[in-house]
């Protein structure tokens, strides 16, 4: 009696992949998603820290158009230009209790320093100074801009080339 077997033997382009080769392939694939994930979180947290920052930077011009606003003896008065402030991210939601992050900030109006300026002018002159802070997560941002005030207006104080 004779007995044949059938077996075919198998190229090696007909096989499957081995072991090693798909640990390899998922190894690169789990490393291209960590990346792929690594890359949008860190887009994403910028923009969110782009964002509150823009957001500082408007509640800063929005107090400094008041100096521009108000008269050289207001910006002293606390009444017209209350010496701290709080604004934030998403002011129309803060009354739902949904404003986000709180802004924090001081106006100081102060004698310009020595040195700045002409002694002449510094009797008629005030230094504006806005600043902001917030808290995104654990980190402590700061925020301030600074501007000058003329008693009579900046006119009298800027010769145009006469």
């Amino acid at each position: 009696m004779k007995v044949t077997t059938s077996l075919r033997v198998r190229s090696r382009s007909e096989s499957g992949f081995s072991l090693v080769e798909n640990f390899v392939a998922l190894s690169i694939v789990a490393i291209m998603l960590a990346s792929l994930y690594g890359g949008f979180a860190s887009g994403f947290s910028t923009m969110c820290t782009t964002r509150e920052a823009q957001r500082a930077t408007q509640i800063m011009l929005t107090k400094l158009e008041t100096v521009r606003l108000s008269n050289y003896n207001q910006l002293n008065n606390t009444v017209y230009n209350p010496t701290t402030f709080t604004d934030y991210f998403d002011p129309k939601n803060q009354a739902a209790g949904g404003g986000g992050i709180v802004y924090t900030g001081t106006f100081t109006p102060s004698a310009p320093l020595v040195g700045t300026i002409p002694e002449s002018y510094r009797t008629n002159m005030t230094l504006v100074t806005v600043s902001v802070s917030w808290t995104s997560g654990k980190v402590q941002h700061t925020r301030s801009m600074q501007t000058y005030a003329a008693r009579e207006g900046i006119e009298s104080y800027i010769s145009l080339g006469k």
